[in-house]
């Protein structure tokens, strides 16, 4: 597990112009499209499953990763709502990263987003608790459960064009192939139960996305 120093990411989803379902050919346009800023820091997605109720997630999302720019990660996550033709940004937040389990060495064939938010009034010494437990124990259990690459926690730092409900305080990233995307039923035993603020934590996001690779010659 290793402690990444704080690097920033601006996450945004996007869906068709009046919430439709965009079109192949703009989903192959968003594909090829790219930061302004830094095109070989981008990631796209595609939904690929929604594992919660009562929760409509963008179609697509991007991740665009600051990295040496963190003074300037306000002014990137405003801007990150850049036109791209038949989408518009339903919401875009800026997150710091918090922990890694491991490097970035191969690209994923999906990740696994779940937005989890600690218990409304918890204090100072709970939430250490929380995190403790939340970096140390459940996110590798996760992890090894769903057979993931890697793993990344986020903690929000900005909501630059807020989602429906509000933004989960934290996000952990499962990247996984295309084995563990296909098999998205929790198996095993149960997760381990944890300190009393843990089992008091909300899960409002937990979505499943497709990573878009680029096309030849964008």
């Amino acid at each position: 597990m290793t402690a990444a120093g704080g690097p920033l990411t601006v996450w945004t989803g996007w869906d068709g112009r009046g919430r439709a379902a965009p079109e192949p050919i703009v989903v192959e346009a968003f594909a090829r499209s790219g930061s302004p800023h830094d095109p070989d820091a981008d990631e796209r997605y595609e939904l690929l499953a929604v594992a919660a109720r009562g929760f409509r997630p963008p179609g697509l999302l991007s991740a665009v990763h600051i990295v040496g720019q963190e003074a300037d990660g306000p002014k990137v996550a405003a801007e990150a709502g850049w036109e791209i033709d038949g989408l518009r940004p339903t919401w875009s937040l800026l997150y710091r990263q918090v922990v890694e389990t491991g490097p970035a060495l191969v690209a994923p064939h999906a990740i696994y987003l779940l937005g989890v938010n600690p218990p409304d009034g918890a204090t100072t010494a709970e939430l250490e608790t929380f995190n403790e437990f939340y970096t140390n124990v459940h996110m590798p259990e996760v992890a090894e459960r769903r057979h993931a690459l890697r793993a990344v926690r986020y903690e929000l730092l900005r909501e630059v064009r807020p989602p429906y409900q509000g933004a989960p305080q934290f996000l952990a990233v499962y990247e996984v192939d295309e084995k563990a995307a296909s098999n998205r039923r929790h198996k095993g035993p149960p997760y381990a139960t944890g300190p009393s603020v843990w089992q008091r934590h909300t899960t409002p996001w937990r979505l499943w996305y497709r990573r878009l690779p680029a096309p030849e010659g964008a």
